[in-house]
């Protein structure tokens, strides 16, 4: 059991970690959105968007690739006669027939569409093209990067992996300031500097694994297609599942364009940044304990894993919580001090959208889990129908007078019922308990829920209607400390808050010294 213990409070530090980083990048990113935005004016900045949108739109497949990966070497090294050198050249070599994919995709269909449907004034038609070349070239480097990332992750090395990321985005964010006095062309000189910082990213991950795991690394070309095919086939499904995101992301603005117009597309903007916000958020922190979860599953301990499931569910909730509730409050204030300008109808769509990353955040660990079995054909396929058939329903509802954030209503009922059909797949195929799993996932967060609920209430009833922008200010913190202790003392077991405070405190005297 002690061993277990430490293992728990490995992944505690973990997504303490994790946490950290991704409220660091978020800032950053905010910072940099403002400035590029400044910069580039606006048409560049569009510009660059639709151009990097198209190669979102060819990059799901290395989206699926990157949870494929860590899935595979997480399992092969739980296994007593495991060969992550094996797994991790496979992956490497699926990895650069990816990229090779892609650059063949960006360079036929990625060029057609820039030449021929890209809604751009010809005399900046060169512009796009070289920006689209920079562009593929940044995301195929980023595809060839990610088993590196994956080892680094599947060893559990998540602080080396959020320097590395923070790092980047400090780069980026240094490159952002200099965009503004450059006095050449700055949509070249940002998509250069966006490439830049991916190829850095790759090289300090290669350095970091070559430092320390220099025999899985080395090149060793893997005869045999067996475990190619394999891999490939666990990616098909994964894929599935991405493309059918990207497809409801994108058919959305669509739809939401067809009956409201560009001004509304505008106003959901926000939304959508917040939106990925929180789906970066809730994988990130389900990275933090996937190694383990992945390890016990191929060593046989079923039981072990579904314990970290039941972990992390309350993890992701509970840090979701505290960074929902703590915008919420001010939600008006902070988008007008992130985009000056408020487009009308933001601050409906920002709020539903915050309530469905609550929603989204109780799904930690689960999706590990499916994948960790090797099973996940089923729930891949429910999961996309699921998510595409929220595109009609919107656009009935839509037909019959809805309002426009109705959309994101339709995906918070999608969310809610898609758990459903989970828990039903996962006791079917593995056994999985799924009483004990809301018991032990869900109880605490929903308690902090309430409280929360509570004190909004009192907090709407108590403050006045108009104040000051640091009164405002003092509201969000104190609705932070509310959240925080709330999340310390009704979300966390006793032993977990002594873990937390015991490493920042070692971390305070190692900085004294």
């Amino acid at each position: 059991m002690s061993g277990y213990r430490t293992d728990n409070v490995r992944i505690a530090k973990n997504t303490v970690i994790i946490y950290v980083r991704v409220v660091l990048i978020a800032l950053i990113g905010v910072l940099c959105t403002r400035f590029v935005m400044q910069g580039l004016g606006l048409y560049d900045f569009g510009l660059y968007g639709v151009v990097g949108g198209a190669i979102m739109m060819l990059g799901f497949l290395s989206t699926a690739m990157n949870t494929t990966t860590r899935r595979y070497i997480n399992v092969e090294m739980g296994k007593s006669d495991g060969d992550p050198a094996r797994i991790f050249n496979i992956c490497l070599v699926v990895h650069i027939g990816l990229a090779l994919l892609i650059l063949l995709l960006a360079e036929t269909i990625g060029l057609y569409y820039i030449y021929h449907w890209l809604k751009v004034e010809p005399s900046r038609l060169h512009d796009a093209n070289v920006v689209f070349q920079i562009s593929t070239l940044a995301a195929c480097i980023s595809i060839v990067n990610l088993p590196y990332q994956s080892l680094v992750e599947a060893h559990e090395k998540f602080f080396q992996s959020a320097m590395v990321d923070i790092l980047a985005n400090l780069f980026r964010l240094g490159m952002v300031i200099g965009l503004l006095y450059w006095p050449g062309n700055r949509l070249y000189f940002y998509s250069v500097g966006m490439a830049l910082m991916t190829l850095l990213t790759m090289l300090m991950y290669y350095l970091l694994c070559r430092r320390q795991w220099p025999d899985i690394i080395r090149w060793r070309f893997q005869r045999g297609g067996a475990g190619y095919r394999e891999i490939i086939a666990f990616n098909n499904y994964t894929a599935l599942s991405a493309l059918a995101y990207i497809a409801r992301g994108n058919g959305s603005k669509l739809i939401v364009n067809y009956f409201f117009g560009p001004l509304t597309n505008a106003a959901m903007d926000p939304a959508y940044q917040v939106e990925n916000f929180s789906v970066t958020s809730v994988n990130r922190f389900s990275n933090a304990a996937s190694p383990q979860i992945n390890q016990n599953w191929s060593a046989g301990r079923a039981d072990r894993s579904y314990s970290l499931v039941y972990k992390m569910s309350r993890y992701s909730a509970l840090l979701m919580i505290l960074v929902v509730f703590s915008a919420f409050v001010e939600l008006d204030f902070v988008l007008q001090l992130w985009l000056k300008e408020v487009p009308e109808g933001a601050l409906l769509f920002t709020r539903w959208t915050l309530v469905s990353a609550l929603v989204r955040a109780f799904v930690g660990g689960t999706q590990t889990l499916e994948q960790a079995t090797g099973r996940i054909k089923w729930f891949q396929i429910w999961n996309s129908i699921m998510s595409l058939a929220c595109l009609p329903l919107s656009f009935l509802a839509y037909r019959l007078g809805a309002p426009a954030p109705a959309i994101i209503v339709i995906y918070i009922g999608y969310s809610l019922t898609y758990r459903v059909v989970e828990m039903v797949l996962l006791r079917r195929l593995i056994g999985f308990k799924p009483g004990e799993y809301l018991r032990e996932a869900y109880l605490r967060p929903f308690c902090v829920v309430l409280v929360m609920v509570l004190y909004l209430a009192a907090y709407r009833l108590l403050m006045p209607e108009v104040m000051g922008a640091w009164a405002r200010l003092c509201g969000i913190a104190l609705t932070f400390l509310v959240t925080a202790v709330s999340v310390a003392f009704i979300g966390l077991h006793r032993w977990e808050r002594d873990e937390i405070l015991n490493t920042i405190v070692n971390f305070l005297k190692k900085k004294s010294l």
